[in-house]
């Protein structure tokens, strides 16, 4: 076989690999449905849900969901992180768990134990919109990798309920994967990971507050190094559950009995010396209604604790307290609570929201249009139909010469 027919091969094999991409690329964008968003409606009602009502002072896990090791042959982020070594430095941070969250793939470093919760980092798009699958049962291969739309975000939430127990979109404000007014329409989601080691997503946490979305914080390193003390032991989760049973954690995430801790970073700082500092981190103590009378109590006394309500705006705050307490008004769809440490630390609570009933529903603000979703199809099929026939014409053409 001569030089020239060997060529003529191989550039048609890369004319065949090209466009099975974008035929595969095409099909994805064409075949979703298409949704139809109602405009969102704030929390109402006179009964106000806390999650916090019942706890005590004792039962507080650390956890961690979004850590990388090495997988698919080093091509990730995370390369340099072997299991061992991710489980030895957050065990020697206190933690009670950290579930490593590879891209595409569920790790199953920790399968033999009760504690196992499988997790992965779903998305492999431009825009880096990521999801965080906690309690996976397979890992989901469709995504939409050149853009996204508000329509696109949403099916993906709503293809991965089948396969997670919990879906928390992971680091919204990363190059503005997610809009804040994303946050005003998307619903069917369960947590977001509102402190990330690259970004911190209070506004858009808010912006989905303020539309009547029960969205509970997810709090992570995101780390990439474990080796690097600015990466490590920054943001965690305090879990609350009387085990550590993967099923306990969940139902506890999935009910908002959980708060995230923003840990002051002293860059470069010595990881012992970082280790020792982490334990003294002050922690929630109690966080119960009272009537309409939200009491907060930490170990103590800390710089600031903020009352925060619809659209982020500081509704009342005290300083240089151990304990505070706010009178939620009529007009407040939601309060949630910010404790700011002497370190500079920060705790972040999840908010007590009102709702009509003591039944806890979750607003959902999409529908899909029919009549848009088959139009949209056979306008795909008809260009993928074309789309075949040059490239068999193309094929036929150069079998010929």
């Amino acid at each position: 076989m001569g030089f020239r027919m060997v060529l003529k091969k191989v550039k048609i094999l890369i004319i065949v690999v090209f466009l099975s991409a974008v035929g595969i690329v095409m099909f994805f964008y064409l075949s979703m449905p298409v949704y139809q968003f109602v405009e969102p409606q704030p929390f109402h009602g006179k009964v106000l849900h806390n999650p916090y009502q019942h706890i005590d002072s004792v039962s507080w896990r650390k956890y961690n969901f979004q850590v990388q090791s090495r997988a698919w042959g080093g091509l990730t982020d995370g390369r340099d992180n072997s299991d061992h070594m991710i489980d030895s430095i957050y065990k020697l941070f206190g933690y009670d768990y950290v579930a490593t969250s590879d891209y595409q793939r569920i790790n199953m470093y920790h399968s033999g134990s009760k504690q196992f919760i499988p997790t992965y980092e779903h998305g492999y798009n431009i825009p880096k919109i990521h999801q965080v699958c906690i309690g996976a049962k397979r890992v989901l291969w469709r995504d939409y990798f050149l853009f996204q739309t508000l329509n696109t975000k949403q099916h993906v939430i709503n293809e991965l309920r089948s396969d997670c127990e919990i879906i928390a979109l992971a680091h919204p404000r990363l190059k503005d994967g997610y809009s804040i007014s994303d946050m005003q329409y998307l619903s069917g989601y369960d947590l977001m990971e509102v402190l990330n080691n690259f970004r911190i997503s209070d506004e858009h946490w808010d912006a989905a507050l303020s539309s009547g979305h029960r969205s509970y914080i997810l709090a992570n390193d995101d780390a990439h190094n474990v080796l690097n003390s600015n990466e490590v032991g920054r943001r965690f989760t305090l879990i609350h559950s009387n085990s550590l049973h993967r099923d306990s954690i969940i139902d506890a995430l999935r009910n908002g009995v959980a708060y995230g801790v923003d840990f002051y970073r002293v860059d470069d700082e010595p990881m012992e010396k970082k280790m020792k500092r982490s334990k003294f981190i002050p922690f929630v103590k109690q966080a119960r209604l009272f009537g309409d009378t939200l009491k907060i109590r930490v170990s103590e006394t800390v710089k600031h604790i903020y009352f925060i309500g619809d659209h982020g705006k500081i509704k009342f705050e005290m300083d240089q307290v151990s304990e505070a307490k706010y009178v939620i008004e009529e007009k407040d769809s939601y309060i949630r609570v910010e404790i700011h440490c002497n370190d500079a630390s920060v705790l972040y609570l999840n908010p007590v929201t009102r709702q009509e009933t003591n039944q806890v529903e979750n607003q959902i603000t999409f529908k899909i249009n029919w009549l848009q979703t088959w139009i949209l199809r056979s306008f795909g099929v008809i260009l993928l139909f074309f789309i075949i026939l040059i490239f068999w014409f193309f094929i036929k053409r150069k079998s010929v010469t």
